[in-house]
């Protein structure tokens, strides 16, 4: 896919109390701050990103196949999904999931 060539890939960096963790799309390290040594690096796909779906939502639109494309009825559950999880771990508390499809 050469409309990809110049992309820049989606960036994670935490903290933690000993170490960080850094992805940039395309690889994951793991840097340990008291040892001072990066712990672990894995090479990650480029496929992984929003677990294939930015690729593939690029692939998709590329050939004009909509047939490549999440239902969208899921795409919302998924996020509905995540949204409540976030919440919980904001509220350090269990958030009820109901309904859905």
């Amino acid at each position: 896919m050469e409309a990809l060539s110049g992309m820049r890939f989606r960036e994670t960096r935490l903290f933690g109390s000993e170490g960080e963790l850094l992805g940039d799309g395309r690889r994951i390290r793991v840097f340990h701050f008291l040892r001072g040594e990066l712990a672990t690096e894995l090479e990650a796909s480029v496929r992984t990103g929003h677990a294939g779906g930015d690729m593939g939502l690029v692939e998709a639109v590329e050939r004009g196949d909509p047939s490549l494309l999440e239902p969208f009825a899921e795409a919302v559950e998924v996020h509905r999904l995540t949204f409540l999880a976030e919440r919980a771990h904001k509220e350090a508390r269990v958030v009820e999931v109901e309904g859905g499809n």
